[in-house]
């Protein structure tokens, strides 16, 4: 007899393409087959639709039981307003299962020492280049800091081509380069009280060289990236329209489309920052339980199949995804340039999660919506944070 009893389980996740959906489907196929009475129906719209409709069915009559999550503010945002489980448990009652898990990577999902979430892929930015590109405009080696990367862009011009792809339709693409800047150039402790939406000023003046170092890197860019989107920008970089562009270690598997050999190296360090050099933008993304779930005993079940190292192994093998699971990422299960990222990204310095999911969502939307003014030129960096600043300070007042 099933151990379960025509259970009906909702998972709502924001990957309705290949290759990340049929993954899902066919880990969802091998669980109901070995979970007889379980049955597991999906709803899934992509990113920006995604972050809109999550908030509205978590407070309705037809949320999901299990939901993908981003890590950091995002995630906590949802907790504190009681929608997430607490996984303390679980993880203390599965100490087998949850030790597969790389401790790191819980962590962002951990809010006053309770974890609502768990990792399902480790992520981070690379600047991913065209080697036969650089090697038509004479460039023999990746760049050691910023000043040497704005030489490449101009060795990339000088030889005709667009040194640097960029679509910023979707803000939340912006946020991952003025995070990245912002970790080289502000010093640590600045950032965390900042980043924290009780403390938070940003009134340090490294923001305001923060953006214009980023509006110098943007004369390497493509004319009016605010009229692309990210996807638009790495098609372009996979047809060899551009010669660099700023991914995710989790969109290589749309690389082997490309005809050309491709490098990526961490975002250099930057002359004169006070912050830290060697760290990643980038953070963990995962899934959360709903603390309204009628079956939460059904979806911890499920989710335990879904970080098990077999499926961490196929995820990477089959998607290109980075897995938590540890010993899920070898030569049997990556490629070559895989690995390399999953020790870019386990001997990076301390991780920084995507600026859009640190910051409370008044305070990143303030920043993303400045930052497009800024590429059009209708804003100064100045004007910038002092628009971030007035956003920060109606989030505190409002505590």
């Amino acid at each position: 007899a099933p151990a379960f009893a025509d259970v009906e389980l909702k998972l709502f996740h924001r990957w309705p393409n290949a290759p990340f959906k049929p993954y899902i489907d066919s880990v969802i196929a091998d669980f109901e087959a070995a979970n007889p009475g379980i049955t597991v129906v999906t709803d899934q719209v992509l990113n920006d639709s995604y972050k809109d409709k999550i908030r509205v069915v978590l407070g309705s009559s037809n949320q999901p039981d299990i939901f993908f999550s981003w890590s950091g503010e995002w995630a906590f945002n949802i907790a504190r307003a009681g929608r997430s489980m607490d996984l303390t448990p679980v993880l203390a009652a599965n100490p087998d299962w949850a030790a597969n898990i790389i401790e790191a990577q819980i962590e962002p999902f951990t809010m006053d020492g309770t974890v609502y979430g768990l990792p399902w892929q480790m992520d981070g930015k690379a600047i991913f280049y065209n080697k036969d590109s650089w090697a038509q405009a004479g460039i023999t080696e990746e760049p050691k800091s910023f000043g040497a990367l704005m030489d490449v862009c101009a060795k990339l011009k000088e030889a005709g081509q667009l040194p640097l792809l960029f679509g910023s339709k979707a803000p939340w693409a912006i946020s991952h380069y003025i995070g990245t800047f912002n970790e080289r150039i502000l010093p640590a402790d600045v950032l965390a009280a900042d980043y924290d939406r009780t403390t938070g000023e940003f009134t340090h003046p490294g923001y305001v060289t923060a953006l214009e170092k980023f509006q110098e890197l943007s004369s390497c860019m493509n004319p009016s990236p605010n009229g692309i989107d990210h996807e638009t920008e790495r098609n372009g970089f996979v047809a060899g329209r551009g010669a660099m562009s700023y991914l995710q270690y989790a969109e290589m598997g749309y690389l082997k489309d490309a005809a050309f050999p491709y490098g990526f190296f961490v975002f250099p360090p930057i002359e004169g920052g006070e912050g830290q050099q060697d760290t990643l933008q980038g953070a963990p993304q995962g899934w959360m339980i709903a603390e309204g779930s009628p079956h939460k005993e059904e979806a911890v079940k499920f989710l335990q199949f879904l970080l098990s190292p077999e499926m961490g192994a196929r995820l990477t093998s089959e998607t290109g995804i980075i897995s938590p699971i540890k010993g899920a990422v070898t030569d049997q299960s990556a490629t070559p340039e895989q690995i390399v990222a999953f020790d870019q990204i386990m001997n990076a310095g301390d991780p920084y999660l995507w600026l859009d999911t640190a910051l409370d969502a008044n305070v990143a939307d303030a920043y993303m919506k400045g930052v497009q003014l800024l590429l059009d030129g209708q804003k100064t960096p100045a004007d910038v944070m002092a628009d971030v600043q007035a956003a920060a300070k109606r989030v505190r007042d409002g505590l």
